[in-house]
């Protein structure tokens, strides 16, 4: 028990909140859940040896395992495919801390890391229209799936282009920036605005993140073995629809108004 103690305090990054509590940090879903139980595993893969970059490749196909499974309206396989798509949002934890206990955190290991978010997020946003058009034979809701997932697949390309930008752009200034570009940042100049667009834009940002996009569907497949289909319907449609929204909203905010704010210092 001690040794998950020790690994906790050194693996699980931690910050005060308001109230002058430490608590973890990162993602909503994994502060809230995951962190408490991805120790274990964390523990049980630095004794087997199994390394950070092994566990972010390993993501991959249980992400695409998981939402294969989850297509057809058959109940035990939906019931593996729900298991796997939770066990990826473990291991997307279990990776950094491997990391941060073992001391190899890398280049390559960001850029895979960043290259995984792509192939295992993304697919999330098939899962409510494919699984419908199993349902119906509705050949529309196929295509709003892949409406989906083509525009949150190019949200989250655009997400890690602005980063690498940014990183880039802090190199060249030999300054490490701990604000966010995205939301608050020190680059307030064109992207704020009134506090109501930042509400909805933040709004936006939260009805397509891919934990979202996940639970909606999960609990859809399964409302939908009560004969409820209503909610596989409005999701099969609002997750085309704000895909659509928001990737728009990015390219506008990142290249028209973030990325031109950074200063260029050409190398050479």
């Amino acid at each position: 028990m001690s040794k998950i103690i020790q690994m906790r305090e050194i693996c699980q990054q931690r910050k005060p909140n308001a109230k002058g509590k430490m608590v973890w940090t990162g993602h909503w879903f994994n502060t809230l859940f995951v962190r408490h139980f991805s120790i274990y595993i964390t523990w049980l893969f630095v004794r087997i040896g199994v390394s950070a970059n092994a566990v972010t490749f390993l993501m991959i196909p249980t992400v695409l395992v998981g939402v294969a499974m989850c297509v057809p309206h058959i109940l035990w396989l939906n019931i593996m495919g729900i298991f796997l798509l939770m066990l990826a949002e473990v291991f997307d934890c279990v990776d950094g801390e491997i990391a941060r206990w073992t001391k190899k955190s890398s280049l390559k290991g960001l850029y895979l890391d960043l290259v995984s978010h792509v192939l295992c997020n993304a697919p999330m946003s098939l899962i409510c229209g494919l699984h419908l058009y199993v349902l119906s034979g509705q050949i529309k809701y196929m295509m709003l799936a892949f409406v989906a997932y083509a525009t949150i697949e190019s949200l989250l390309g655009l997400r890690d282009v602005y980063w690498a930008v940014f990183w880039e752009y802090s190199s060249n200034n030999e300054t490490k920036s701990k604000k966010s570009p995205v939301f608050g940042s020190a680059l307030k100049k064109h992207s704020d605005g009134v506090w109501i667009i930042n509400h909805v834009k933040q709004m936006l940002h939260l009805s397509t993140d891919h934990i979202v996009i996940r639970l909606i569907s999960i609990v859809c497949i399964l409302l939908s073995y009560a004969g409820v289909i209503k909610p596989l319907i409005l999701f099969s449609w609002l997750f085309a629809i704000l895909g659509i929204i928001v990737i728009v909203g990015e390219f506008a905010n990142k290249y028209f108004f973030l990325i031109p704010d950074l200063e260029h210092v050409k190398r050479g």
